[in-house]
């Protein structure tokens, strides 16, 4: 009796050992709506296109729609979408440039309607994608000044494990911004 007992011990902590170690169960939502579950996560990880676009619009706002009271929190942000590298070069041009400090001083703030968004190019390790909107500058001190101006981002998304700390699954390698046109201009 007391062997069987021990067995049966020694078969549940077994089996509680084996269960602890399986995958969790991750659910996805679909294109139309649907939930999907995904049993081999290693192999279906990769960022849907929803989700690339949510990334690429996200980075676009925190590091060029500047903000004078959130501009510290949402730079910091966009510093950690980008590779090591990028974000290196993209810390010491904003410090040379002066950027933050004049954005900080007029008390500017940005706000940014994206009219379209493409995957121009797909490889397993790299995309490019192209966002155009419209990019809107606005003053808290001076209410008279508006700028407004269509602008083209490019983005060179790089794959990345997800992680808590690259959620997405991608990161910045290079970004590009051209304005396209300018729409309003300066003080009133």
């Amino acid at each position: 009796l007391t062997l069987s007992l021990l067995l049966l011990l020694a078969l549940t902590l077994l089996g509680s050992f084996f269960l602890a170690r399986k995958p969790a169960l991750v659910i996805r939502v679909t294109e139309v709506g649907e939930a999907e579950a995904i049993q081999d996560l290693k192999l279906h990880n990769a960022p849907t296109e929803p989700e690339v676009f949510y990334f690429a619009k996200t980075f676009t706002q925190r590091y060029t729609a500047y903000n004078a009271y959130t501009l510290a929190r949402d730079t910091a942000e966009a510093f950690n979408m980008m590779t090591p590298k990028l974000s290196k070069k993209a810390r010491k041009a904003l410090l040379e440039s002066g950027e933050l400090a004049r954005v900080k001083e007029a008390g500017l703030h940005v706000d940014i309607e994206f009219k379209e968004e493409s995957i121009d190019r797909n490889t397993p390790t790299h995309m490019l994608v192209s966002l155009v909107g419209v990019r809107t500058i606005l003053s808290y001190q001076n209410p008279e000044f508006k700028e407004s101006n269509l602008f083209k981002a490019e983005l060179v998304l790089e794959g990345a494990p997800r992680t808590k700390d690259t959620p997405h699954g991608l990161l910045v390698a290079e970004y590009r911004d051209l304005i396209l046109n300018r729409l309003e201009g300066g003080a009133k």
